[in-house]
C-alpha cells in the first residue's frame, strides 16, 4: 500500500487491532513486523530507504508524529516554546518560525495559554498542542493517532482544516502526505481519506 504526497489515509479498525503500531511503523519508530516499509526516494533524499534507520534528525525533517496520548511527547517548559521546538532543530528562521507558532496558536485557541506549562492543560488542550507542534515543522508525512478525540466542533474544524492545508500544500510547495489513526467517521470523510481497515485481534 502507498501513502502518497497530497492524500490522507485513514487506519481505522477495532480496538487492540494493531492502528497504533501501524502508524508507528509508518512514522519509522517501530521496524515492521512483518513485510517491509521504504520510503519513496524524494522522500528519503540521501537517508536510506528504511525509515526506522534515519537518525533523529532526518525523521524530523521528513515524518511527524503525534501520539495518542499527548504526555509522551511533551517536552517544553511553555505552551509557545512546544510548538517552536521542531522549527528552531530545522534552523526556521525566528520570524517565520515566531508567525507560525502565532497563528497554531490563535486558530487551536491556545494563544491565553502560551505561557503555561504545558503539562497543566486539559486533556484535549494537550492534544491539540501536540498535533499543532507536528503541524510548525509542516513535515513531508503526518502520523496522527486519534487527532480530534475529545474536541468540541469548532476546534475540530480548525483541527481538519490545518491538516487539509497540509495535504494540499501551496503554489510552490507539493503537498504532505496525512495518516490518521481514527475512529472518527467525519474527519475521514472530511479530508477525502482512502481507508485502511484492520480486523481485529481473531
Amino acid at each position: 500500500r502507498e501513502v502518497r504526497a497530497g492524500s490522507a489515509l485513514a487506519i481505522t479498525g477495532p480496538n487492540g487491532a494493531g492502528k497504533s503500531t501501524l502508524g508507528f511503523t509508518v512514522a519509522g519508530l517501530l521496524p515492521p513486523a512483518s513485510g517491509s516499509l521504504s520510503a519513496s526516494s524524494a522522500l528519503a533524499a540521501g537517508a536510506g530507504a528504511q525509515p526506522i534507520r534515519w537518525r533523529s534528525r532526518e525523521l524530523l525533517t521528513r515524518i511527524g508524529t503525534v501520539f495518542q496520548d499527548p504526555e509522551h511527547q511533551l517536552l517544553a517548559t511553555t505552551v509557545r516554546a512546544e510548538l517552536e521546538v521542531g522549527p528552531h532543530a530545522l534552523g526556521l528562521d525566528p520570524v517565520a518560525t515566531g508567525q507560525r507558532v502565532d497563528e497554531l496558536l490563535e486558530r487551536l485557541r491556545l494563544t491565553r495559554l502560551a505561557e503555561a506549562n504545558p503539562y497543566t492543560l486539559s486533556g484535549g488542550e494537550k492534544r491539540r498542542l501536540t498535533v499543532a507542534a507536528a503541524l510548525a515543522t509542516a513535515p513531508r508525512v503526518l502520523v496522527l493517532d486519534e487527532p480530534t478525540f475529545g474536541q468540541d466542533a469548532r476546534t475540530w474544524a480548525e483541527l481538519v482544516a490545518l491538516l487539509a492545508r497540509l495535504r494540499d500544500g501551496t503554489d510552490a510547495e507539493e503537498g504532505s502526505a496525512i495518516v490518521a489513526i481514527t475512529h472518527d467517521h467525519a474527519v475521514i470523510d472530511a479530508l477525502r481519506a482512502d481507508r485502511f481497515e484492520l480486523r481485529g485481534p481473531s
